[in-house]
Order: structure tokens, then sequence, then C-alpha cells
């Protein structure tokens, strides 16, 4: 395909995903607020209309030729319920990928987004978790989620993967899952060519269509690290995690 052609498409798709954050934040998030009193069942159906909305780009994303998406485990990816989902991040659409298989998704986003005129209105009816909590209001934050049946996306990295580098993952999605007793999601996520990159604009794309796959990499149960010390329990169930993603990863 022209390249050309997928630069320009590449354009348009980003503008459509800002915009469309912009339209439902405007619109339809105010009217389920309006319609929806309890505020967990509007949670709930803001986190399935982002579900579908972002169903729906990537299958245009698929469409334009932007993309090849392979799913390995898709079942167990979508019917998965009160987890901490962590996964690696080689892309700047790793999280749209996620949502778009999963209907039941929280995540951790900065507080800043609260001030963003495009984002507020999602990330506030969506239920997502500021970051810039306390460490007290967070792990509450993230336990009350995960006891509702909802799962929670964490990028142990922090930052998007750089490629070619081993895996360097933080412990507080360890500490979290611990405090919370919730069970671990583990999702390997892998492109070819390489493609949205950490430092790499969306107008730079390969020179040939990527594939993009998402592959279950199983589930880590919490109970086999549950001990009396809980710094030492964080250590080994990030460790066991880093080496359960790494031998899924691959760039």
């Amino acid at each position: 395909m022209d390249l050309a052609w997928r630069v320009s498409m590449t354009g348009l798709c980003f503008a459509i995903l800002g915009l469309g954050g912009s339209f439902l934040a405007a619109t339809v998030f105010p009217a389920l607020s309006l319609s929806i009193r309890d505020r967990a069942e509007r949670s709930r159906r803001v986190q399935e209309l982002v579900h579908l909305s972002f169903r729906g780009y990537i299958r245009v994303l698929e469409a334009l030729g932007l993309i090849e998406l392979r799913v390995e485990g898709a079942q167990e990816i979508r019917t998965c319920r009160g987890k901490v989902i962590i996964a690696n991040h080689p892309t700047l659409l790793d999280v749209v990928l996620l949502m778009a298989l999963n209907a039941r998704t929280k995540c951790i986003v900065k507080g800043e987004l609260w001030h963003n005129p495009f984002l507020k209105g999602v990330v506030q009816a969506a239920g997502y978790i500021r970051n810039d909590l306390s460490a007290d209001e967070l792990t509450e934050a993230c336990g009350a989620a995960l006891a509702a049946g909802d799962n929670l996306i964490i990028f142990p990295e922090g930052t998007r993967t750089q490629p070619g580098r081993p895996l360097r993952l933080h412990r507080g999605f360890a500490n979290i899952a611990l405090m919370a007793r919730a069970d671990i999601f583990v999702v390997s996520i892998s492109c070819h060519p390489i493609t949205l990159t950490k430092g790499t604009p969306w107008w730079r794309v390969p020179a040939r269509r990527p594939t993009i796959r998402v592959a279950s990499a199983g589930t880590i149960a919490i109970d086999d690290f549950q001990t009396s010390v809980r710094s030492r329990d964080a250590r080994r169930l990030a460790d066991y995690a880093h080496a359960r993603l790494s031998g899924f990863a691959a760039y």
C-alpha cells in the first residue's frame, strides 16, 4: 500500500480518536449522568461504551490496512474479571487494544487529565483512577474497583517499552494486587515492524503494515504469594511476573 496513503490515514485516525472522545464527553456521557443516578452502574455503562468505541476503532484501522491484529487467548482476555491486567507496552495503541478486547476495564491515569478539556469527561465518567492520589487513597480506589469486578490495567514498566531492551517492572502492580487479594492476568503485546514507540512521531510509519499480536500469558494466583511479609511477597511476585512476561514478549 502506498506510504503516503498510510501516513494520511494514520493522521485521520488519530484525529478521529481525539474528536470521538470529545464528542462522547460532551454529549453521551452527560446524558448517561442524567439518566443513570447510580455511580457504579453509570461507570459500567461508560466502560462498555468505551469498549465498543475502541473495538470499532481497531476495526477501522484494520479495514484501512494500517494494522493487522492477531489475538491469542481471546476468550480468556474477554472474560477476565476482577483482576490486575499487566502487559508490556510497545506501542501507543496498547491501552486501546486491551480496552477493545475487554468490556470491564479501568486504568490509573495522570491526574492532569482531570483538567484536560478533551478527556476530562471520559476519565471521570468511566471512573478511572487518578495517579496523584495519596498511597492509601490509590490503594483503596484500586481495591474497590477490583472488588466490584472491574479489571485494572497497569503497564508495570511505567512507560512504553524500549525495543530491544529487557523489561524493567516496577513493583506497584504487585503491591496493589497483594493488598486487594486480586489475581494477576498477564498479557503479552508485540508489534512487527515496530511503530508508535516512545519518541516516534505518528507520521513515521513503517515500510509495511505492522502486525500487532496480543496474547494471553495466563493468570498468576495471588494466594501463592501471600505471606506475612508484604515487601518480600511483592518482590517475589514482581520477579515471577517479570519472568512470565519476558517469556512471551518479543518486539
